[in-house]
């Protein structure tokens, strides 16, 4: 099935050139949206997380970045007003977060690798890029597998 395509068109009512944007099958935005709601209740149960607003990241867009973007994995956007503020809630700072569709048909832990990768965008905020802190906070996914090399 062709992936559905969207022409994007700003208020002023004249579409700009080359701006289609892919927001794949109605499957497609289901299995991102439910890998989305997977990651962020690990996150919350985890315990890594317990002073950060998580509930906050409910009001993030999570949809598919542009065709062209093989190589890209993941993507997050900050708002304007926030995206620089350490005392705005991780929803407030972060507008969108985009993946690559190719990754909903993968059955590796991509999808959700890459979900948490941009949501510790989200949490970690602008400044941190991929710092010390994000270096660290990353290398705790996935959370589920800390249980079994302990129990081994």
């Amino acid at each position: 099935m062709k992936p559905v395509q969207e022409r994007y068109v700003p208020l002023s009512g004249k579409p700009r050139s080359n701006r289609e944007r892919n927001i794949g099958t109605f499957q497609e935005r289901l299995t991102l949206i439910a890998a989305a709601e997977r990651v962020l209740n690990q996150m919350k149960s985890s315990g890594c997380f317990d002073e950060i607003d998580l509930d906050s990241l409910s009001t993030t867009i999570v949809g598919f970045l542009r065709e062209g973007s093989s190589c890209l994995l993941g993507l997050c956007s900050y708002s304007r007003e926030n995206g620089r503020s350490k005392t705005a809630t991780p929803g407030e700072r972060t507008w969108r977060i985009l993946v690559n569709r190719q990754l909903v048909h993968r059955k590796d832990g991509s999808l959700e690798a890459t979900i948490y990768h941009e949501f510790l965008h989200a949490v970690l905020g602008y400044e941190e890029n991929h710092g010390p802190t994000f270096q660290a906070m990353e290398a705790l996914w996935p959370f589920h597998q800390e249980g079994k090399q302990d129990a081994e």
